[in-house]
């Protein structure tokens, strides 16, 4: 049995005191909450928020939750009325202490015990996210928190909050929205501290009662690259960073001084820096998104969706800073990191949406059926990375590279990372104001708008230019984005072809191809790959809740494929800009 307390602190007598709860059954059905509200407003309303910060989709959080009640300390039950989907309303009768009590779990008993980034739980661990798990008191979620944990024998507890000195199992948090951004890992799980630029760092891996093979190499993975990300803004913005890796496929999740990322046992034991790429991206989140964030995102509104246009730098210039970090920490070589951005070309030029879908509106829509854009869907990650790459050598060869991307990061660390976000005037002029170069004609036509972008002329400066060729390639075409809603069915993307030719389109659910069940987009990925020119392929969709097979030949197309190549001439301006990327020697 776990038992979870909460405690939050009020600042006068009549301030509302709360204390949470959380048992987990033995039967791992769900989580069973418990709050008991010492002073309560009358009436009182209980949330669940409708989204979490770093997932930007609603999570119909309110149909996990089962069980409602509020009663006196008496136990004498408290009228309870449901004004939202994910909201409650109770009335408190002038009562001095109510306990609420709820259910919270994935209804679906497969999806809940199969491990993940997000919300679980099993035999051997589980993993509390808050957005999921704790109702706030509306009106009061910016009261101070501290957090008990009971766990059972041979458990223990992994959290970014911050523990107190006096309980090892008890952490405090400053308000509801930190205690929400804080995911806890419960269970049984290895655990490796280390120290990167001065500042205490652990990681903790749960795989199932696995081993992680090669440690010290994982570990070495993990502090080159925190390393290298607090180099880029001068120190960390945290005390402590706790990384969360649970043994489940891909993703990762970003917090303030932590982050929960899926990766399997397999992959760890097949090679210890698998998880490079998305452990770079999420921990240079605790700059970018988590304190340099669009002035949309905070302070937060919990039971709407809450737009932005900005989501291509929050999310894709830190895809950009992934492969900067790799390139720099000695992860990936330089050939690696040229390797990496050719390929997001290629996939860029092979998207006939890039020619409607800006950046912006890719960003802005990101809550919506891809109808929004008549079916058509692109990434504003991929955006984003390529359009971060652009600026960067736009900037260091307007600068003789005295300046860089990174000098637009420092400052935007500086001016927006309190309690102020930045909107998308604020952004461009903090390009201007960090380097001196003045982009607006680039957002106009490339972050609000969809031109074409030549390669070359920004190329060039790092003594690049762009090889586009064409070769026949088997058109089965079918991408996947993420469900939209958790716990639900990965979503088909489908360019026109031979899929989209045959009734398939973007936001189908994808329920199976060729007979594999599609759990995730690493299931998409590794049925389409096995196709041949000419095979019969059954796709297996749910579209307005109603099964359809779609039957299509693979046939073929021409698919561009793109290399940085060197230029013929390499000045020595050319050189030092490359290494200033790299970190190289010029």
């Amino acid at each position: 049995m776990i038992l979870l307390l909460v405690a939050l602190i009020g600042a006068s007598d009549s301030t509302p005191q709360l204390a949470y709860s959380v048992t987990v059954p033995i039967n791992r059905s769900a989580y069973l909450v418990e709050i008991q509200i010492t002073n309560p407003p009358d009436p009182s309303r209980l949330v669940i928020p409708a989204w979490a910060p770093g997932a930007y989709q609603l999570m119909n959080s309110g149909t996990n939750i089962r069980d409602f009640e509020a009663v006196t300390r008496a136990e004498d039950r408290l009228s309870v009325r449901q004004d939202s989907p994910n909201s409650w309303v109770i009335d408190t009768q002038g009562t001095q202490v109510i306990t609420v009590r709820y259910t919270a779990g994935l209804r679906d008993s497969v999806a809940w015990r199969r491990p993940n980034n997000r919300w679980f739980l099993r035999a051997t661990s589980g993993v509390v996210d808050g957005p999921r798990t704790f109702m706030y008191l509306d009106g009061f979620t910016q009261l101070p928190a501290t957090v008990a944990f009971g766990v059972p024998p041979g458990w223990r507890v992994a959290t970014g909050l911050s523990p107190t000195t006096s309980d090892s199992t008890t952490f405090t948090a400053p308000n509801y929205d930190v205690l929400i951004d804080s995911p806890m890992l419960v269970g049984e799980f290895l655990s490796y501290t280390f120290t990167a630029a001065g500042t205490s760092h652990r990681a903790v891996v749960d795989l199932g009662g696995g081993r992680a093979a090669a440690p010290a190499v994982f570990v070495d993975m993990l502090r080159r690259i925190s390393t290298t990300a607090i180099g880029i803004f001068g120190g960390p913005p945290y005390r402590d960073y706790t990384y969360i890796f649970v043994g489940g496929r891909g993703g990762g999740l970003e917090h303030l001084n932590s982050t929960t990322i899926g990766v399997s046992t397999e992959t760890l034991a097949r090679n210890p820096r698998g998880a490079q790429t998305v452990s770079a991206h999420e921990f240079f989140h605790a700059w970018n998104v988590k304190r340099i964030r669009p002035i949309e995102l905070g302070p937060f509104n919990y039971e709407r969706e809450v737009r932005t246009v900005n989501l291509w730098w929050s999310e894709g210039v830190t895809d950009y800073y992934a492969d900067l970090i790799l390139a720099r920490a000695g992860l990936n070589t330089p050939a690696d990191f040229a390797r990496r951005l050719a390929r997001s070309i290629e996939n860029f030029q092979n998207d006939a949406a890039r020619m409607v879908i800006s950046p912006e509106r890719a960003s802005w829509t990101t809550w919506d059926s891809p109808a929004v854009n008549q079916g058509a869907y692109i990434s504003y990650y991929l955006q984003g990375e390529l359009l971060g790459f652009l600026l960067d050598l736009a900037i260091r060869d307007s600068t003789d590279n005295a300046r860089s991307l990174d000098d637009v990061m420092r400052f935007l660390m500086r001016h927006y990372s309190g309690d102020h976000g930045f909107t998308r005037d604020q952004l461009v002029e903090a390009v201007r104001s960090a380097t001196g170069c003045n982009f607006e004609e680039f957002w106009r036509l490339h972050v609000s708008g969809t031109s074409d972008i030549p390669w070359n002329d920004y190329l060039k400066a790092a003594g690049w230019r762009l090889a586009l060729t064409k070769t026949p390639a088997v058109d089965a075409r079918i991408g996947s984005i993420p469900p939209a809603v958790p716990g639900g069915r990965w979503r088909a993307v489908a360019p026109l072809g031979a899929a989209w030719l045959a009734g398939l389109r973007t936001g189908d659910e994808l329920v199976r191809i060729n007979r594999r069940d599609i759990i995730d987009g690493t299931d998409v990925t590794a049925a389409v790959r096995s196709i041949r020119p000419g095979a019969t392929v059954i796709v297996d969709v749910m579209r307005n809740n109603q099964p359809i097979t779609i039957r299509f030949h693979a046939g073929r197309y021409e698919r561009e494929h793109a290399a940085l190549r060197d230029l013929s001439v390499q000045t020595t301006k050319m050189r030092r800009i490359r290494a200033g990327l790299t970190g190289a020697t010029p």
